[in-house]
């Protein structure tokens, strides 16, 4: 087929938003639909050759997966090695685990399966995966393994018909987006039958001929300088959503299929994109593609996610020269026949893959070669609680007695609290009553984009069960409660009981949580909110054990006082607010100064991850600070010495010493001081 530079031009457009939306420039908060526009672009350039050359009788499958060896894999394989090596420097093991699932999953096609099974695309813990990216060609190839068989099937009907079926598979495929982004959100952005109809709208503008066709040119200069705008605005307008593909996406393919089949070098919009920079940087976008996410990972695994906008700035201008480098020096070399022959080019795409498989199941199989690191695989162990089988699970079967007296209820920042508080009295009578990303709200539900649109209805069941739960169990007399709040304050929506999506605010998450704790009261029980660690954004869990590794200072991982203020500005408001009328525990005083916090106790890495406690981090700082007795305390008497007044207001943490020292302060020798810091 003729070349068409404004097609690599295209191409640019799509690469670059990627770069600026995984480097976390927020003016394309839609910047991840560049790879839908390279879907289309694949669709019809794959498509315009393949069935071209069905009409000559000259198609040859073993060619066409040559081109496609010549073309993907020695790039591809070359950024693979890169990533390993660095892998096995800076990973730990946990990391690596996950790593060389990528990689061995990469070799064998299947990156986005293994990526639908481990996480959500937009999940935080994805910031840290060098090889995230590859779940797109994955999509691809299975794309090419499929759609020549179909061509070749479809051969002896007339080009019509052929077109036909296309599109009706396509519109299949895109019915498929409607349900899968409920049933499995995650499905639905990582796998070929919610992805088809992209790449096949690309091959039905080949099949239609709409490139070539004799269409007026004012109807084609509009046309592709729409389409133009419907992929411009995209990046600009969407957001990360649960249901991504689906309505949303159909302005970004619809707008790269109208430029692809009118936007031809003679329009105005054309003549934009053959602009030689944009060429350029079209011609080394696949190296730009893949060598992007794995050097942003890296610089954030071992900066420990303190990249500045100017340090990200560099970073995209190090992406710019690895792509240069890597496609003129590795893609451009096995795309040349007279030197690299049929032979030579599939053995080594399947030597070097099969090496890629066998290091990817090494890593995978030994769990990150953890045996070397013991000690740094422990550090981080998650604290689960009662056990994984809690999750979700409103029975007395996750509790330590028949007859509990502390209900601990919210999310996973409840339930990491579960591990210090029986560490801290190894007889109390507790009951865990945690879902992940399901705060304490009886009427109040985060809406989620890596999760089942149904899920906030799960999530409202579960809190009802709550209910049920503590209304039948007339031994709890304690809740405490707790959740980062965060999946509420930081969402555009929540879902409201009786009211379905609803405008996301502090004010109607504080009034549905004094709602949810006034309920409590009113029926004879004792509430204590628990603030979450502090936070300032990195995951600080990594960071220690990252440092332990590499030999750097452990203060290197502390948090700055200010960056913690930042980023829990609207938790730190909430819980001001709820600590008016009931008691609000926080960590702060124990472990800030004004300067920092710590990230470690006494040598103890107390952080699994950006905010919660690990398992050792949890019973040390519950013994430390006597979590049994500090809840009950609170719960029962508040923070400020008001009498006949309910319990209420806001403390911080004492040690077990420091408690014991002032012990005559109160009766029940309190494990808590009054207190304030930063809105507390």
């Amino acid at each position: 087929m003729q070349y068409r530079p404004e097609v690599d031009g295209l191409r640019a457009l799509a690469v670059v938003p990627v770069l600026l939306f995984h480097a976390g420039f927020d003016i394309v908060s839609g910047g991840f639909a560049g790879v839908d526009v390279f879907f289309v672009i694949s669709g019809f350039l794959i498509t315009s050759i393949i069935d071209g050359e069905i009409r000559d009788g000259r198609f040859s499958i073993v060619s066409f997966y040559e081109r496609r060896a010549r073309r993907l894999a020695p790039a591809l394989l070359f950024v693979c090695a890169l990533c390993t090596a660095f892998a096995l420097l800076w990973m730990l093991p946990r990391e690596l685990n996950n790593f060389g699932k990528g990689l061995y999953a990469t070799s064998l096609l299947a990156s986005n399966i293994q990526l639908w099974d481990q996480t959500g695309y937009f999940s935080p813990d994805t910031d840290h995966m060098p090889l995230l990216h590859m779940w797109s060609l994955a999509v691809e190839e299975q794309f090419y393994l499929v759609f020549p068989l179909l061509l070749i099937a479809l051969r002896r009907l007339s080009a019509a018909r052929v077109l036909a079926v296309v599109l009706a598979i396509s519109a299949l495929s895109f019915g498929a987006t409607q349900v899968l982004a409920r049933l499995d959100p995650s499905a639905n952005f990582y796998l070929l039958p919610s992805r088809f109809w992209e790449l096949g709208l690309g091959a039905a503008v080949a099949l239609s001929g709409l490139s070539n066709a004799a269409v007026a040119k004012p109807a084609r200069e509009v046309l592709a300088a729409l389409g133009l705008l419907a992929i411009v605005l995209t990046y600009v307008l969407v957001r990360e959503s649960a249901s991504y593909p689906g309505w949303a996406t159909v302005p970004v393919v619809a707008g790269t299929a109208a430029f692809i089949a009118f936007g031809r070098a003679d329009t105005f919009a054309g003549k934009c994109l053959s602009w030689r920079p944009f060429v350029a940087v079209g011609l080394c976008s696949y190296s730009l593609y893949l060598w992007h996410q794995p050097v942003l990972a890296f610089a954030r695994l071992r900066l420990s996610d303190s990249v500045t906008p100017a340090g990200y700035g560099a970073l995209i201008g190090l992406c710019v020269v690895l792509a240069y480098l890597t496609w003129r020096y590795v893609e451009t070399p096995f795309r040349d026949r007279r030197r690299f022959g049929r032979r030579p080019v599939f053995a080594m795409t399947l030597t070097a893959g099969a090496v890629a498989v066998v290091a990817g199941l090494s890593m995978d199989h030994s769990d990150g070669f953890a045996s070397r690191r013991l000690e740094l695989t422990r550090l981080n162990e998650p604290s689960v609680g009662l056990g994984k089988d809690c999750e979700g699970v409103v029975d007395l079967k996750c509790s330590t007695a028949e007859s509990p007296e502390i209900a601990i209820w919210g999310d996973s920042f409840a339930r990491h609290l579960v591990d210090g508080t029986r560490a801290s009295d190894p007889e109390v009578r507790l009951a865990q009553l945690t879902k992940n990303n399901c705060g304490p709200f009886f009427d109040l539900a985060p809406v989620l984009p890596n999760l089942a649109l149904d899920w906030p209805q799960q999530c409202l069941d579960h809190n009802e069960a709550v209910r049920r739960f503590l209304l039948a169990h007339k031994s709890i007399r304690y809740v405490v409660l707790s959740s980062p709040l965060t999946q509420y304050l930081g969402q555009e929506t929540v879902f409201l009981r009786g009211k379905g999506l609803t405008h996301s605010s502090a004010e109607i998450v504080t009034q549905n949580f004094e709602s949810t704790l006034a309920w409590l009261r009113s029926n004879g029980l004792q509430p204590v909110v628990i603030s979450p660690p502090p936070r300032d954004g990195r995951n600080s869990g990594l960071c220690v054990a990252r440092a332990r590794m590499l030999g750097l200072p452990p203060g290197d991982c502390d948090l700055p006082v200010a960056a913690v203020e930042a980023h829990d500005g609207k938790i730190r408001s909430v819980l001001a607010s709820i600590a008016a009328d009931f008691p609000v525990l926080n960590f702060t005083d124990y472990l800030c100064d004004d300067i920092s916090c710590r990230a470690e106790d006494e040598g103890v890495a107390i952080y699994e991850d950006d905010g919660h406690f690990s398992q050792k981090g949890s019973r040390h700082i519950g013994r430390t600070l006597d979590f049994a007795r500090a809840f009950t305390a609170a719960a029962a008497h508040g923070c400020e010495h008001a009498p006949g007044a309910p319990p209420r207001g806001s403390c911080g943490f004492a040690s077990r010493r420091a408690a014991e020292l002032n012990s005559g302060d109160d009766p029940d020798k309190r494990s808590y001081r009054s207190g304030t810091w930063s809105g507390f």
